[in-house]
């Protein structure tokens, strides 16, 4: 470990993220409605005061307060009597022995909150604006460590390339994130406390700046994340999903969505007290000539800030259980989340599965990870699939084209994500075979399915990424119709942001009959008895 590290995490045993230290007692703070100022003030001081042992609980959306119940009494919970713009003040009256100064971040470039949060957790202080200075310098006789207004960028070019030429050798070695310097709070206290290296880039901008040493802003991110070693952890997200995840994979780098991921300091030391015990093994439908079977699978479990808000509406949908529906979730979520993993776990019903989220531990390409780390992450993924009990995964992968990211180029050969790469399938599955892994799901945009066997283990691209009811039905119609055989067998991908639960009861209702919807892992059954 690096000198850059923060003493007192634990990133043993191959840790994706660190867990800090089980807090002994949280003080709830309510940020919903402070300014934006007051929110990245406050969220950036968080990190400073939550490493290695969180202390401060903060409320930065309503879904905060039901994952606040769910920390287990035995660590004690004081809600703080004052709210918004008052929370600074508190937390700066409590907190102030630690805290070292104020980073001032340039108002007329806003990237430069995200260079003012990497200084934070280096300097051990938070960030503010201009217009805060003078009040909190004389309240809380708090020096201004730099004010970046003086450096004089333009661009985030400019920036973020004095980040990396000043900043980088003082940021963690292990973690990395792309964050929107719009979003104030989110994860910046995570970041912070982990000493993290913050940027925001856009990977498909490839033509050089002219002003700026011949740099584009791809060719600058690829400079940032090449100086991480294989294995790191890249948080936040991207200006381009596509062509971020294709750098970041050529890097060896595993992707957790957590743009919006809420305490996270948190939420990676508090342990569940009792773990559901596993659910008894599918097998499958009993198979007729006639049927379509038909099997449901939600997008973004990749994403851990979607397990923290938008999985939660939609787990909370009053026609969950009523039918089979298989669920995309981060295994990191057991490392990132365990009591967030165990809550859906413990809540979920028979007609509940859990499927490994694209493509594994983290989100990744597998025909553009290195070939000599990918065995490293394989052996992460097994892992953790088999500490979340699931047995199927969702894998994503791009051709050259749609990994460029740029229209014209991704639009000449639309392939759907599809996981195709015959090499890299091989290997998932001579690696995960022994964890336990029983089916591979691939694809996302496709109108055809297709499937086969891999050393036994079926391997099945998807129908769909469906995103309405109307466009669902016609879909699964649409493929029924296409294939004469029977049975026949359709996984459909749903899109997660626009499908609920609900949603697809309708489409079931709307298909009428001829067709049998089971789980997923109950379509793969079936099927691999007819490959």
């Amino acid at each position: 470990m690096s000198n850059a590290e923060v003493t007192g995490l634990d990133w043993s045993a191959q840790r994706l993220l660190p867990a800090f230290q089980v807090p002994q007692e949280l003080v709830v703070y309510d940020i919903r409605h402070a300014s934006p100022d007051i929110q990245l003030s406050a969220a950036t001081l968080v990190g400073i005061i939550n490493r290695p042992q969180p202390k401060v609980y903060l409320v930065t959306v309503d879904d905060d307060l039901f994952w606040l119940q769910q920390i287990p009494s035995s660590i004690p919970k004081e809600t703080a009597i004052v709210s918004d713009d008052d929370v600074l003040t508190q937390l700066l009256l409590t907190y102030r022995s630690g805290i070292k100064g104020m980073i001032v971040y340039d108002k007329n470039l806003t990237h430069s909150i995200n260079v003012a949060t990497t200084m934070a957790g280096q300097r051990d202080a938070f960030v503010v604006s201009s217009t805060q200075v003078d009040d909190l310098k004389a309240a809380y006789d708090l020096p201004v460590i730099a004010d970046l207004g003086t450096y004089g960028w333009k661009s985030a070019l400019q920036a973020y390339d004095w980040a990396r030429q000043n900043l980088l050798a003082g940021a963690s070695s292990r973690v990395v994130a792309g964050l929107e310097p719009g979003n104030m709070a989110g994860l910046r206290a995570f970041l912070v406390a982990t000493r993290a290296f913050v940027y925001y880039l856009d990977s498909r901008s490839y033509l050089p700046d002219l002003s700026n040493g011949l740099l584009s802003e791809r060719s600058l991110m690829q400079q940032i994340l090449s100086s991480f070693p294989a294995g790191a952890t890249h948080l936040g997200w991207f200006i381009d999903e596509s062509s971020g995840v294709n750098i970041t994979s050529q890097a060896a780098m595993t992707v957790l969505a957590t743009n919006f991921s809420f305490n996270l300091e948190i939420w990676t030391a508090v342990q569940p007290q009792l773990l559901t015990p596993p659910k008894p093994q599918v097998n499958g439908p009993a198979l007729t000539n006639k049927n379509v079977y038909v099997s449901f699978t939600i997008s973004d479990g990749d994403n851990l800030q979607y397990s923290q808000h938008r999985m939660l509406a939609l787990w909370r949908d009053g026609a969950r259980g009523s039918l089979p529906i298989g669920w995309t979730i981060s295994p990191v979520l057991m490392q990132a989340a365990p009591l967030i993993a165990e809550y859906y776990r413990s809540t979920a019903t028979a007609l509940d599965e859990f499927i490994a989220g694209p493509s594994g531990a983290g989100y990744m390409f597998p025909s553009h990870w290195p070939a000599q780390h990918l065995p490293t992450f394989l052996e992460q993924t097994g892992q953790l699939m088999q500490a979340m009990n699931t047995s199927l995964l969702e894998v994503l992968d791009t051709d050259f084209w749609q990994s460029s990211g740029l229209p014209f180029l991704s639009d000449i050969r639309q392939t759907g994500m599809a996981f195709t790469d015959a090499n890299a399938q091989q290997s998932y599955v001579q690696a995960l075979k022994p964890y336990g892994l029983t089916g591979i799901l691939s694809g996302s945009g496709l109108s055809k399915v297709d499937w086969k066997k891999i050393n036994g283990v079926p391997w099945y691209q998807n129908l769909g990424l469906a995103d309405s009811v109307a466009g669902t039905v016609k879909l699964i119609k649409d493929a029924a119709a296409a294939r004469s055989g029977r049975p026949l067998f359709l996984n459909v991908y749903i899109l997660a942001w626009k499908m609920t639960p609900s949603a697809l009861k309708q489409v079931v209702q709307q298909l009428g009959s001829g067709y049998e919807v089971v789980l997923p892992s109950a379509l793969l059954a079936g099927l691999a008895r007819t490959i």
